[in-house]
């Protein structure tokens, strides 16, 4: 019994989150063999009505924007000096069905997606990216709560249920939740 304890907890071990890891790399994009998403379930752009919440009551001691979407296990961090958003989530509380990895990823895939504030040099400027840690710790980070927007250098993001939007000023957008992903492309 103690050997299995310890061979459960070593192996977890290898799967604890990274607090503010490394940048992770975008990879792939969106192939027939990616399953769909019921289009009810992803929020439309944010309008001008829904209320805004205080960027700074979001700010890290790192320069991001970190907010909870709900009492959901997704995330979303903002990076204004990098220009980009990430939202991420617990894989184990994802409730679509898998995203295939790519052949180019080792880490997890499907669980966090990255928008750009304009087109990279390489690849999409909305794309799941391949990972071998959370990009930012959630666990003290505020809630941005239903229906409110935060809106940070380029970027809008906005809560709706459970389900994360972030739109950049070129109309490109990344949906995550636990039932729903998009990329707009």
């Amino acid at each position: 019994m103690v050997a299995l304890t310890l061979a459960v907890a070593v192996g977890l071990a290898g799967c604890a989150p990274a607090a503010n890891s490394a940048e992770p790399t975008v990879s792939g994009s969106p192939t027939d063999a990616w399953p769909s998403i019921d289009p009810s379930l992803i929020p439309p752009a944010a309008t001008a009505e829904l209320p805004a919440a205080n960027p700074s009551d979001f700010l890290t001691s790192y320069s991001d924007y970190v907010f909870k979407i709900g009492t959901g296990p997704t995330w979303c961090s903002i990076n204004k000096a990098a220009q980009f958003v990430i939202c991420e989530q617990d894989e184990a509380a994802t409730q679509y069905d898998p995203i295939p990895t790519p052949d180019s990823c080792s880490y997890s895939f499907g669980f966090q997606i990255k928008l750009e504030a304009s087109a990279p040099t390489s690849g999409k400027v909305a794309a799941f990216t391949c990972s071998g840690g959370y990009y930012a710790d959630a666990s003290k980070a505020e809630t941005l709560q239903n229906g409110f927007t935060i809106k940070v250098g380029d970027f809008t993001c906005y809560t709706a249920g459970q389900t994360a939007r972030c739109d950049n000023a070129a109309g490109n957008y990344i949906v995550l939740g636990t039932k729903a992903w998009a990329l707009g492309n």
